[in-house]
């Protein structure tokens, strides 16, 4: 037997069982927390479950977020004078992608997310090679828009030089000079905190309403602490666009944007799920629905929002 709590919706769950969903919350969050039984919800869930979006859909939507995010940490970067107006640039441009477009894909708009999401349990991998594909083509739809834009106005020669100031890269392509095993190192470190940050403050018990500030903020100083050793990546979909329009001199580069955030990633799901399995269980007497979903209950459909845990 269940009771209706006033300001949710009740849905039917799989064991017949009542599961609510809050009305009134943020939208763009609908993808990042897992549904629970109603005695033991303390988040905050939006209506409109994002299972219902057809695997196109939700390429389309992180080729979208993808798109914004970067537009807009790259626009900003090319006209900034201080590190923390293009850190900002990516941190809101990351938001406002999340409140858009999470609610329908759960809001990666990057591979090194993706493939924490999976290493965690939260998407299936059948999944990531759309997901990872759909990146890296909204990266390279905003670069190209910045690149005509640029090229309308200026010289190529011109062009190059300012899409190379905010492509990513290490030797002769960072500011400080910084050797490919300092930025290896940097970028590892940095990606697995950010990756641990969406994790964290998308699971069941953490406040979905906040989760696309933490996320976007944690963003948006990761690059301030990154950027001055090799231009701030943290996301090897954004690296790509950028090196495609700045020419042969950073895509030489590219692989260690790859390799860094990835392994950052893959640390991170590990971490995380690590953190989750080993978690003690509580007494007799506690609601045994606000322990997190064991592993083997972890990946959900291939329908499902991919940040989800179940």
């Amino acid at each position: 037997m269940s009771h209706h709590v006033p300001g949710t919706t009740a849905r039917p769950g799989a064991d017949g069982a009542d599961s609510a969903v809050h009305d009134g919350a943020a939208p763009g969050t609908a993808g990042l927390a897992a549904p629970v039984p109603v005695a033991a919800r303390k988040d905050t869930v939006p209506a409109g479950a994002p299972e219902a979006a057809s695997a196109p859909a939700q390429w389309a939507a992180e080729f979208a977020g993808t798109a914004l995010l970067v537009f807009a940490g790259l626009g900003t970067g090319m006209f900034a004078t201080e590190v923390i107006d293009s850190a900002l640039g990516f941190g809101l441009g990351l938001v406002a992608a999340i409140v858009a477009f999470g609610h329908v894909s759960g809001g990666h708009f990057n591979p090194a997310v993706t493939l924490a999401a999976v290493v965690a349990g939260r998407t299936p991998a059948r999944a990531a090679i759309g997901y990872v594909v759909a990146q890296v083509l909204g990266a390279l739809a905003a670069a190209g828009v910045l690149w005509a834009v640029l090229i309308s106005l200026l010289d190529s020669s011109t062009t190059a030089q300012v899409l190379g100031a905010v492509s990513n890269g290490f030797g002769e392509n960072s500011t400080s000079q910084a050797g490919w095993t300092t930025v290896l190192l940097v970028e590892f470190v940095a990606t697995a905190l950010f990756a641990l940050v969406v994790l964290g403050s998308t699971a069941p018990r953490a406040n979905a309403v906040l989760a696309p500030v933490a996320i976007g903020a944690a963003l948006a100083f990761l690059l301030t602490i990154t950027a001055p050793f090799d231009g701030g990546s943290l996301n090897p979909a954004r690296s790509t666009g950028a090196a495609v329009v700045a020419g042969a001199g950073h895509l030489g580069q590219l692989w260690l944007f790859w390799v860094a955030p990835l392994l950052g990633g893959l640390v991170a799901g590990l971490v995380h799920r690590s953190a989750t399995l080993s978690r003690p269980r509580r007494g007799a007497g506690a609601p045994a629905a606000e322990e997190d979903a064991p592993a083997a209950e972890a990946t959900p459909t291939a329908s499902a929002a991919p940040v989800r845990e179940r």
